[in-house]
């Protein structure tokens, strides 16, 4: 019981000391008189000497404290407000007041487009280290109030560059917008002269994105066949010599297999060139799909295709082409009311039984192919003779 009176007594203690803090806040004073900006131009001044320490000291620690987060909007505002009496009337006027003031050394550029500020030896922040945010508030506002009542519309400049940044010199922008004024507004609000920035990045983009089109386009004519997709020789024998490298090396097996379409030319001369075409393009892209990821396949010739299948001995070639041609030979392609049934020959060659080179098992492929055709449609020989099952 003892310990909750005494949780009592300094809860009620700090209740007692927070009411009394508020009702000194809000308890009238007497009206604070304060001296006008002419009687302060007036007083003499050759005895004083302004400290720049104090000045930011009073800036930068205990307004801060007091204000908080707040300390920079507040200082900004109210110098611009403050500015506004100076009845500054032009821009050589502003520069030599912040001349005669000791707040550093102004450069001002105003067009149609913007407004840039550059303030060397700013009395702020001027050889303090960087701290990662800009500083220079009460200079900012005194420049956007003064250039407000110039030019006779709004400006709301933000500090883009400060000793606080790690720069040697403050600088501040502000963009010509839609409505009258000079503002840099960021949180998706754009300036016009931003907004033609980004127009001219997007044009550039455009143009960079059709640029890689036609590079991509190129390359695809460079190892596509334009008919039916598939790669052409040249591509395919690139990726074939590399599968025989590592084949090589690890002793394994690659089967080549020549296809030929059986009387394909009588299907040009009864449907035309044009039916062909499309029952070429049915027929390589079923063959595709009876293939293994791995395998290669390309149009070698007019009706002719290539298949390599990597890691394929005779026996797994035999099963796979009775499966491949026989599935093959069910196909029925419909051109313009007329159905088309193809068969195709096959000749096979083996990597590395039957030859080391690309050209070489690729001949021999083609070789074999004509021979299987003597003994019928739909027929398939090995350049070797397969071991029997």
């Amino acid at each position: 019981m003892a310990v909750r009176s005494k949780e009592e007594l300094s809860l009620a203690s700090v209740f007692m000391h927070t009411l009394s803090n508020l009702l000194a806040l809000t308890a009238a004073e007497e009206p604070r008189s304060w001296p006008t900006l002419a009687q302060l131009a007036a007083a003499p001044q050759h005895d004083l000497v302004a400290s720049p320490a104090l000045f930011r000291m009073l800036q930068l620690a205990v307004l801060p404290e007091v204000l908080g987060e707040n300390a920079g909007p507040t200082i900004y505002l109210a110098a611009k407000r403050f500015s506004v009496a100076l009845k500054l009337s032009s821009i050589q006027a502003l520069k030599d007041w912040f001349h005669e003031m000791h707040l550093g050394d102004l450069e001002v550029e105003i067009d149609e487009e913007r407004v840039l500020v550059k303030l060397q030896h700013c009395l702020t922040c001027y050889g303090l280290p960087a701290v990662g945010s800009p500083l220079c508030d009460f200079e900012r506002g005194l420049v956007d109030g003064a250039l407000e009542g110039i030019t006779g519309t709004e400006v709301l400049t933000k500090e883009t560059m400060c000793w606080g940044l790690g720069d040697t010199v403050c600088q501040f922008e502000g963009y010509a917008s839609e409505a009258a004024g000079y503002l840099y507004r960021e949180d998706g609000y754009h300036p016009e002269a931003q907004r033609r920035l980004l127009g001219v990045i997007a044009q550039q983009s455009e143009v960079a994105l059709d640029n890689l089109n036609l590079i991509a386009e190129r390359r695809a004519q460079e190892t596509r066949d334009p008919l039916t997709g598939l790669y052409n020789f040249r591509h395919l024998r690139e990726h074939v010599a590399a599968e025989i490298a590592r084949a090589g090396r690890y002793g394994r097996h690659i089967t080549f297999v020549m296809l030929d379409l059986d009387d394909f030319q009588k299907v040009n001369q009864e449907a035309g060139r044009e039916a062909g075409d499309e029952i070429l393009r049915h027929w390589a892209a079923a063959l595709t799909a009876q293939l293994r990821g791995a395998d290669l396949v390309c149009r070698y010739g007019a009706d002719e295709f290539l298949l390599v299948l990597p890691e394929t001995a005779e026996q797994q070639a035999d099963s796979a082409l009775v499966r491949v041609l026989g599935s093959m030979h069910e196909l029925s392609v419909q051109v313009d009311d007329r159905e088309f049934v193809l068969t195709a020959a096959a000749g096979v060659s083996i990597f590395p039984d039957d030859g080391n080179t690309v050209e070489e098992l690729v001949a021999k492929a083609a070789t074999t192919m004509f021979t299987a055709r003597t003994t019928g449609k739909g027929k398939f020989a090995f350049y070797s003779t397969p071991p029997s099952s």
